[in-house]
């Protein structure tokens, strides 16, 4: 009869593929069967764990095992300190996500044309109308509404500036000085997403530089606080730039038509 596998192996198993130590209590679920259940072997069961752990949230204390998990450097966010080096692979999820390529202003139009089922393509406006009695709808111009809704949301090609999170709760923010592959707006990147500051990544006026050979995305999110990141993030915006209009809040339930309007 095989044995199957232990706590210390799935461990391994997961940090041999650069996701950093689970904590024994975290694996514990995923390696006690159901009744009448047989376990699955290790590569499905890493699988598994992998998926959940870049779901979880890193500052839960039964995520990580904080005895083998790298945090950032005390003080790190200190602007006073003009440089220094990350000594270690650091663990840390997304929280936040700015456009620096875009000012604040254009974020809010683009997001308010969304919202009232407006897109661009090009030098036209395509509205979305609401589908017909029978249901029937087309996708004009390519695509369907949702994956177009998509695209309007994840094309800017930065830089981006990351608001990251550590094992104990310590926030730093991350600034794309070289593009990062994985890096943007959802959904290229989402709220929770995880990512490795590796071993000699640079630090400057409290400051992460992101830079490819310093930063690894693995992925996931947290579907609680991604969700109100997207719900609060145009009202985020305007209250950056001193807008308190509420605008409409009605949202496009569904599908719908396209219908264009030239704008020459």
């Amino acid at each position: 009869m095989t044995t199957p596998p232990s706590i210390p192996q799935l461990s391994q198993a997961l940090t041999s593929l650069g996701l950093p130590p689970p904590h024994p209590s975290f694996l514990v679920p995923i390696l006690t069967p159901g009744p009448s259940q047989r376990l699955p072997p290790l590569p499905a069961l890493t699988a598994t764990a992998k998926l959940r752990l870049l779901n979880a949230d890193f500052t839960s204390a039964l995520t990580l095992d904080p005895s083998r998990t790298p945090s950032l450097p005390t003080h790190i966010s200190d602007p006073s300190i003009a440089s220094r080096v990350l000594d270690a692979d650091v663990p840390v999820q997304v929280i936040g996500i700015e456009d620096l390529s875009r000012s604040k202003w254009e974020q809010v139009e683009a997001l308010e044309m969304e919202r009232k089922g407006e897109l661009t393509k090009g030098r036209e406006v395509i509205r979305v109308v609401p589908d017909s009695e029978d249901g029937a709808s087309a996708a004009a111009m390519g695509g369907s509404v949702s994956t177009q809704h998509t695209q309007a949301m994840g094309r800017s090609n930065g830089p981006f500036k990351l608001l990251m999170e550590d094992v104990k709760g310590q926030r730093v923010y991350g600034f794309e000085l070289k593009k990062v592959e994985k890096v943007g707006y959802p959904p290229v990147m989402s709220i929770g997403c995880k990512v490795i500051l590796k071993n000699g990544g640079k630090v400057a006026r409290g400051m992460v530089l992101l830079e490819p050979a310093t930063v690894v995305v693995l992925g996931g999110k947290i579907e609680a606080l991604d969700k109100s990141w997207r719900e609060g993030r145009e009202k985020a915006l305007r209250d950056a730039v001193g807008d308190r209009r509420s605008g409409d809040n009605g949202s496009n339930n569904g599908g719908g038509t396209n219908a264009t309007i030239n704008i020459d």
